[in-house]
């Protein structure tokens, strides 16, 4: 009797060890190719207001709490590479790597930026914040600064 009752407690201390955990974006997914007007997760259209201008990035959030950039200063920063999560209702950190290069394409340095987005009540806008830190190939930064994001959720057109 004991050895059945070990065998049990046992058996379902190894299920329970199955079980998925929530993901740690804390956000309920909508069903493919639908948006939840309560999640970052989708593309966006972004214009960041830069001490050099009006700026134009396209940021695409990931399920699984990765998101990509891509924007108007290619060919001297690469796309970024980053990740996102939720920190509080509608409130969202992310932080992304992008490379720097010169004018002839010589990789000269690291950009480290961190964005707060705050998303708008009907889920297809935000406004947010990106600092943004140049570094050199050692790491050391050169320059920091701030800029104001905003956001618009790319939608599907008609055909």
């Amino acid at each position: 009797m004991i050895l059945r009752a070990f065998a049990i407690m046992a058996s379902i201390s190894v299920l329970s060890s199955c079980v998925s955990v929530e993901s740690h974006t804390s956000e309920r997914l909508p069903p493919r190719g639908e948006v939840s007007s309560q999640s970052l997760v989708g593309a966006w259209e972004v214009t960041v207001n830069r001490a050099k201008g009006v700026g134009k990035n396209l940021l695409t959030f990931s399920s699984d709490g990765t998101f990509f950039r891509s924007g108007d200063t290619h060919p001297v920063l690469s796309g970024g590479h980053g990740a996102w999560k939720l920190v509080g209702p509608n409130l969202y950190n992310a932080s992304y790597v992008a490379f720097s290069f010169d004018a002839s394409g010589k990789w000269t340095g690291i950009n480290r930026n961190n964005l707060q987005i705050s998303l708008g009540p009907n889920g297809n806008e935000f406004q947010g914040t990106v600092k943004s830190s140049y570094r050199d190939l050692e790491d050391n930064v050169i320059s920091t600064g701030n800029s104001p994001l905003a956001g618009k959720r790319i939608q599907v057109q008609a055909f």
